[in-house]
């Protein structure tokens, strides 16, 4: 019993991992890339910096603040490169910081699949 409730877990890990890899892919295929310029930084609290970005296409203009929460400040005025959802422009994301997600998340799901794999292996051997 415990190893199907091992399994599970990792089931559910894979899960989460799938759903979330899937809003980046649709971010990075259907976002549009573009330079954001960071207009205001303010300390969300210690050492986690929230950046008020720039950006937009066309005569459009957005100015929203990023999620993720960086343990540096960037520079007032300094450019970034970003990709954003034209339906929802406040869903935006730093390219460098989207491949790097889509890496750990892809590494996440396979660990999750081999744990569920272990987990199940064990049971049919009964150990």
């Amino acid at each position: 019993m415990k190893y199907i409730i091992w399994a599970g877990i990792g089931i559910i890990i894979a899960i989460a991992g799938l759903i979330y890899l899937g809003k980046l892919l649709l971010l990075k295929k259907n976002g549009i890339e573009t330079e954001a310029e960071v207009i205001s930084v303010r300390e969300k609290r210690q050492n986690c910096y929230i950046h008020k970005m720039r950006y937009g296409s066309g005569d459009k203009v957005y100015e929203f603040e990023d999620k993720a929460g960086f343990s540096e400040p960037f520079k007032v005025g300094s450019k970034h490169t970003i990709i954003y959802d034209p339906k929802n422009p406040q869903n935006f994301d730093f390219v460098e910081q989207l491949k790097k997600n889509l890496i750990i998340i892809g590494a996440l799901i396979v660990m999750a699949v081999l744990f569920v794999v272990r987990w199940c292996w064990l049971g049919k051997l009964g150990t």
